[in-house]
Parts: C-alpha cells; sequence; structure tokens
C-alpha cells in the first residue's frame, strides 16, 4: 500500500512538474504593459512602458529591441544601460506611423534579453510584452488619445504569471508567447490542460483517501483464552473452559426453552468497573440468513463512531442518566444509518449481525464469565469464573457479538428505521451499564 501511495504521489508530481517555477538568476529584468500614445500631428506612436529589475545589479547594458509580432521584422533598437537592483527606469519610444497599414498591427518589445537572460527561459519570460498600433483609429480620432491608455496586448489578453503565459486573442488565431494557435488547436489544448488537471486532482484526493480515510481494520479475532489440554473434560476447570467459546456478549436475552443455558462474558476494568481500561477499535454490521453471511451488506462503521463509542467508554460511569442516553442516542442514529446504507429493500427482514472488537493493555483489565440458566421466571447463577489468558502480548483482544432483528412482518420500512435505531440504542445502553452477579466473588488484589 505505502509503495503504491508513493507511485500515485510521483506520477502526480510529475504531472504537476510544468507549473514549477525555475529560480531566478542573479539579474532578473522584467516591463510592465506599454501604454501607446499618439503624437499631436499623428506622424507617431510613443510607446510608454517602465523596466525594473527585480533581482541583484546588472553588471552590463544590454538592449530593448520593438518587433513585429507577425515576420519578426525589427522596428527599433535602444540601448538599456544596466539596472541597480530595485531600480525602474521609463521608457517614451517614437515609432513613425507612415509605413504602416491602416488595420492593426502587433509589435513585441522585449528588454534584458542576452546571456543573463535567455530568449525561452523562464526568467526571461517578464522581459517581452505584446502591444499593438491602429493606423486608422488614431487618424480618425475613434482610437487612443494622447496620453491616455490603449489596450497592451490586443483586442484582449491573458497573462497567467504561474505558468509564464502570455495570451493574445488574435483576429483568426491565438498567440501564446512565441507560438500560434487556431481556435481549434488552441481549444483541444486547452481540453487537455483540463483533462491533466482534473487526472492530478483525482490522484491527489485518492492518495489522501489512502492515507488518512482509512476505515479501521477488522482482522479475524483468536479468543485470548488459554486452553489446557490436560485439564479433565468432566471436571469444573475442564467444563469452564469448553462453554468459555460460547459467550457472545454481555447481555442475556429473552428464554426460549425451558432449563436453556446461557453463557455470557463481561469486560471489566481492573477494580471491576464495566468497560473499564476497554477500548473499541473496530465496529462492523453485517446481515445473514439460513445460508450464513452476506458479504456485500457488510459496512466497517468509520472513524468518526469508534471515537465517539471512546468516549462514551470513557464518560459513562461520571455521566447522569439523560446525559448518557441522550449521547447513546445520537451515536445509535448515525450507527444504524450506515448500517442499512447498503442494504436493498427486499432484504430488510433478514437479521443483522453488529460485532464490536474491543483492546485493552495486559494487567490493566479482566474477562468475567458467567452461566446462568432459565429457572422458573428467572435467570439463575450457576457459576462465574475469570479465563487463564494465553500468550497474548501487551494488549488483551475481546470481541462482542449482537444481533439486531430485521423487519418485522407488517412493519412499514420507515418504522422499521426508527425502530432498529432504539434497538441499537437499547443494545448500547445496556452494554455499558449491565454489570455481573458474579462481580462480588472477584478478588481485587
Amino acid at each position: 500500500m505505502e509503495q503504491m501511495i508513493r507511485w500515485l504521489l510521483a506520477l502526480g508530481m510529475l504531472l504537476f512538474g510544468f507549473v514549477v517555477i525555475g529560480q531566478a538568476g542573479p539579474r532578473n529584468y522584467s516591463i510592465t504593459p506599454p501604454r501607446v500614445s499618439y503624437s499631436d500631428d499623428l506622424a507617431h506612436a510613443i510607446v510608454s512602458f517602465e523596466v525594473g529589475n527585480r533581482g541583484a545589479a546588472g553588471a552590463a547594458a544590454t538592449e530593448i529591441v520593438i518587433t513585429q509580432h507577425e515576420n519578426g521584422q525589427s522596428s527599433y533598437i535602444e540601448e538599456l544601460p544596466p539596472l541597480a537592483q530595485g531600480e525602474t527606469r521609463d521608457f517614451d519610444i517614437c515609432l513613425p506611423l507612415a509605413n504602416l497599414p491602416g488595420e492593426d498591427v502587433f509589435f513585441r518589445i522585449t528588454a534584458g534579453i542576452d546571456e543573463y537572460e535567455l530568449a525561452g527561459s523562464r526568467i526571461a519570460r517578464d522581459n517581452e510584452q505584446l502591444f499593438r498600433i491602429n493606423k486608422a483609429e488614431a487618424i480618425a480620432g475613434s482610437g487612443v488619445c494622447a496620453g491616455s491608455s490603449a489596450a497592451p496586448t490586443g483586442p484582449f489578453s491573458l497573462t497567467i504569471p504561474l505558468l509564464g503565459w502570455q495570451v493574445v486573442f488574435l483576429g483568426d488565431s491565438i498567440a501564446v508567447n512565441d507560438s500560434q494557435l487556431d481556435y481549434g488547436t488552441a481549444l483541444l489544448a486547452f481540453l487537455a490542460l483540463l483533462a491533466a488537471l482534473a487526472f492530478c486532482l483525482w490522484l491527489l484526493s485518492l492518495a489522501l483517501r489512502l492515507l488518512f480515510r482509512q476505515p479501521p481494520k477488522f482482522d479475524a479475532w483468536q479468543p485470548p483464552y488459554a486452553h489446557n489440554n490436560w485439564y479433565d473434560m468432566n471436571s469444573t476447570l475442564g467444563r469452564r473452559q469448553s462453554w468459555q467459546y460460547h459467550a457472545q456478549n454481555n447481555l442475556l436475552g429473552e428464554a426460549t426453552a425451558p432449563d436453556q443455558l446461557v453463557l455470557v462474558k463481561h469486560l471489566l476494568g481492573k477494580q471491576k468497573e464495566v468497560m473499564g481500561n476497554w477500548r473499541v477499535k473496530a465496529m462492523r454490521s453485517i446481515q445473514y440468513d439460513i445460508y450464513g453471511r452476506i458479504s456485500r451488506t457488510e459496512v466497517l462503521m468509520p472513524r468518526g463512531v469508534i471515537e465517539k463509542l471512546n468516549r462514551l467508554l470513557q464518560r459513562a460511569p461520571t455521566q447522569d442518566e439523560a446525559t448518557r442516553r441522550k449521547a447513546i442516542e445520537a451515536l445509535a442514529k448515525r450507527i444504524s444509518r450506515v448500517t442499512l446504507s447498503p442494504i436493498e429493500k427486499q432484504n430488510l427482514p433478514l437479521p443483522i449481525a453488529l460485532e464490536i472488537r474491543f483492546e485493552s493493555q495486559s494487567g490493566e483489565a479482566r474477562i468475567l464469565f458467567e452461566l446462568y440458566q432459565h429457572r422458573g421466571e428467572d435467570w439463575q447463577l450457576l457459576d462465574a469464573w475469570e479465563p487463564d489468558l494465553g500468550q497474548t502480548g501487551a494488549r488483551i483482544p475481546e470481541q462482542f457479538n449482537f444481533t439486531l432483528n430485521g423487519q418485522l412482518p407488517g412493519e412499514a420500512a420507515r418504522e422499521y428505521k426508527s425502530r432498529l435505531q432504539t434497538d441499537v440504542a437499547a443494545l448500547l445502553l445496556r452494554m455499558l451499564t449491565q454489570l455481573p452477579a458474579g462481580a462480588a466473588s472477584l478478588d481485587l488484589a
């Protein structure tokens, strides 16, 4: 599982690698979007901009170059003296309008593209800008007036600083930095980028679920009781050892036959307190029929349910009855809702097994078995004992198994869901408060 997580994270980082911003060199010039105005005689376009240095001090002079975007023909070159660290310098460059056509003409202006900031590198992406000049608009007086700002990068432009992209929407194409794409190709590229981003987000969410949202494991349970072969099976110790594996929980149910025998087990603390020092490790529900368990209905309770049940185990002995009942009812509502989530309507009449896995530190908890027989109208205690434990290590595992009735004949689905919540609440309340009748015989030493 850890290898799979590492592989997914590595693949996600590889796909996101194109957004990593490279390290800046010692000198880092940048140019602001140009502002275009026109002279009073409409003979020149005045291009105004600022060049700043966001890195270390420049060591040598470089150039400001203006070229036509379509054909790369040079229109203007001016020397750019070295700038100190944090220095900004204003420039106003005049371009003649006489030889320009009447429609839009796009120009590219670069500042400081040299051996320190190589063309096409990440550090040089803020060293160039696009702007347009429209001779017809200037002559007609409907364009940009002198001293006002024009759209610096065409009819519509978009800058993506994280990727270092400058997107200009032209008449029949889109210019992305030095590349020019038609609208069909640009749409396919945009959809591919969205698909890659969605895939990366899915990988990230999968990795997070694997790391932080794993439900508690419910491995095969082995009883912690020691099995001593030297006991005579007809002796008291031998019969106790055989009975131990039949105990399901700490609750006495209704008798189904005369003189019925039932064995229960109580999980106690060192001082005989109910559920003292025991903590819930996992919990699940699953339907069953005459053929066995129905695996597709198995539900592992989420960590939130486990944590709330553990808090209830800690606080129940000190809470008053009303507070304890309110907390149990809220927890039972969530357990019943999670239990019924995978069950189809036609399977509602099947009973549900509810299993709770406990764990406690060795030496801090006790297990007490009680053997009852139904005599007359009540249960009579026949025997009570603590089991011999095997080699469990530092922690003792235990498990309670409960059975919840399914939908009863004539009971509506809504009534069954409400009744199941009530049954779960009653079960939890009895489990937390059921005192063993044989606890008085336990040695506290």
